[in-house]
């Protein structure tokens, strides 16, 4: 070790009781930077891994010879430990129950604060070591001769949640120093709880944005498939509409709809909405009786005086000799187009109400015919509403991004269509906004 890093440690854990005043306040000033500097460490860091890891490098770097930091977060732990001349490094999170040293468990569960004397040789102390750290923690720790360790709860909220763990080299302790050294654990604690809590919400609303985001379409023989997918608020990564495609090759199902709002409450009710659809289908696959019970599913879970209505379109794609059928069903969403592989662009057209409005609506249902190049094009209003410099985008905008597209692959269909509404908004405001178009190829994509 360095003088430097003696020096360090000594200014801060120096036992001054008998010191000169001058002394004990340039110690206390030295103790109060320190503090700042642990706390700030720990709580501008927000990811807990690498918030441990910058904690044992600065206990290292000012204080002590040996540093572990055991964070306990639900059922996973993160420890952090590192010795002077040693390694340093942080643990990746593992369950509560695998492998964790007795005595670590043990303090946790008292949140008191402890000092351990540690036996100079032989098997007691290597049982003792074995019981706070890893073995090749322990083969540090016999190098520099620590002799003490002092254990500090760190407790948050009215719970203890971790521990740190430190040790001097051989011939230094702690004497004179606990109040400083329960300060610092106080600290550190705050800081780790708040940097856990940020993490804990980061992680929460991971797992939601990951399972209301629209799902990767399948690949369906004979069907080439493709999407765009584009939220109001894009820092929130999921909005109101949605897009869905499932069932057997012979047999599928698409949807594609908009939940009045946006945002991740809106992202909620459209995948209760696409849960809703998936189960429907398995009682009635015509589009008009999966619309129907979707919405007897959503009047009668709506709450009083709710008004969170949605559109959708349903569409069941079944191949017939040489061509595939289309039977779809419409609820107040806009209607769906048909390109041809000539060039010719149709409106697919059937009638109903949106979804939530009444408990007995009921969904009138067209059908149409694919064949081999023919592209079902479905879209959300989120596209024809799309507000440029002085209009909406606009239907006529749409069926012109779509001339000349005829029998070309689906994704080119979709760019074609993304491009022009992009041009179109540049970089203003804009609702959620989604397509899926389905084409019959029936030699693949």
């Amino acid at each position: 070790m360095s003088i430097s890093v003696r020096e360090r440690h000594a200014r801060l854990l120096a036992d001054s009781r008998s010191a000169q005043p001058r002394a004990r306040l340039a110690q206390a000033v030295s103790r109060a930077e320190f503090l700042l500097r642990s706390s700030r460490t720990v709580s501008a860091i927000q990811n807990p891994q690498r918030a441990l890891e910058a904690l044992v490098a600065l206990l290292l770097e000012d204080l002590v010879d040996v540093a572990q930091v055991v964070v306990r977060n639900g059922p996973w732990q993160l420890v952090g430990v590192g010795t002077q001349g040693g390694s340093q490094r942080c643990d990746v999170s593992r369950w509560v129950v695998d492998d964790i040293p007795p005595a670590l468990d043990a303090a946790i569960r008292r949140g008191l604060v402890e000092e351990v004397a540690l036996p100079p040789a032989g098997p007691a102390r290597q049982r003792v070591l074995e019981s706070f750290f890893a073995a090749d923690t322990i083969a540090a720790l016999d190098r520099l001769g620590v002799e003490q360790l002092v254990v500090l709860p760190l407790t948050a909220r009215g719970r203890a949640f971790g521990l740190l763990v430190l040790g001097r080299s051989r011939g230094l302790g702690f004497d004179g120093s606990q109040e400083f050294l329960d300060d610092l654990a106080e600290r550190v604690a705050v800081g780790l709880d708040a940097t856990l809590v940020v993490a804990e919400s980061r992680y929460v609303a991971g797992v939601l944005r990951r399972s209301l985001a629209p799902d990767e379409l399948p690949v369906v023989p004979g069907l080439d498939l493709a999407s765009y997918y584009r939220v109001a608020h894009e820092s929130q990564d999921v909005g109101g509409d949605f897009i869905d495609l499932h069932g057997p090759a012979d047999d599928v199902v698409a949807v594609c709809g908009d939940v009045a709002g946006k945002g991740v409450e809106a992202a909620v009710h459209a995948k209760r909405i696409r849960n809703a659809v998936r189960t429907a289908s398995h009682v009635d696959r015509r589009p008009s009786a999966v619309l129907g019970l979707v919405n007897r599913v959503v009047v009668s879970e709506a709450d009083e005086f709710d008004e969170r209505l949605a559109t959708a379109i349903c569409i069941r794609l079944r191949r017939v000799d040489d061509a595939v059928e289309a039977d779809l069903a419409n609820a107040g969403h806009p209607p769906a187009l048909l390109l041809r592989a000539g060039g010719a662009i149709e409106e697919a057209t059937a009638f109903g109400l949106a979804i939530g409005l009444v408990d007995d609506a009921a969904y009138d249902q067209a059908t149409v015919r694919l064949g081999p190049g023919d592209t079902l094009l479905m879209h959300t209003d989120g596209v024809t509403e799309a507000r440029g410099a002085h209009e909406m985008f606009g239907e006529h905008r749409l069926r012109e991004a779509l001339q000349g597209m005829g029998g070309l692959p689906a994704r080119t269909i979709v760019d074609a269509v993304a491009i022009a509404l992009t041009d179109h908004l540049g970089d203003r405001a804009h609702d959620d906004i989604a397509m899926i178009a389905v084409q019959y190829c029936p030699g693949g994509p």
